[in-house]
């Protein structure tokens, strides 16, 4: 008989943990952050959060996922909710969030 796995609510698979980290990295060298990690949060599911200021860091971004709602969703530093959705749209909409916090023009 065949084991039954259950994942966990927020479970990111390992081709969206590949696409957010390359994001991170897409973020990190317009100097939009300083670094990112992996983390929990407190129901021990995986949460991406993401940081700036160097040696004043503070945190810019959450990204968690609700499989029930088959939505990704950021949230800023304070918590509050940017964004839900698919991955693409997400990450498209942090993009545009987070140059504006570090005072680019918008895109034409």
């Amino acid at each position: 008989m065949a084991e039954i796995i259950e994942l966990p609510d927020n479970f990111f698979g390992k081709h969206d943990r590949e696409r957010v980290e390359s994001f991170a990295a897409h973020e990190v060298a317009h100097g939009r952050a300083t670094r990112w990690h992996w983390a929990k949060d407190n129901d021990d599911d995986d949460i991406f959060q993401l940081f700036a200021g160097g040696a004043d860091e503070y945190l810019v971004l959450t990204l968690s996922r609700d499989r029930e709602q088959d939505a990704y969703c950021a949230h800023d530093g304070e918590g509050r909710h940017l964004v839900s959705g698919s991955l693409d749209h997400v990450m498209a909409e942090v993009d545009t969030f987070l140059s504006s916090l570090h005072g680019e023009p918008p895109a034409s």
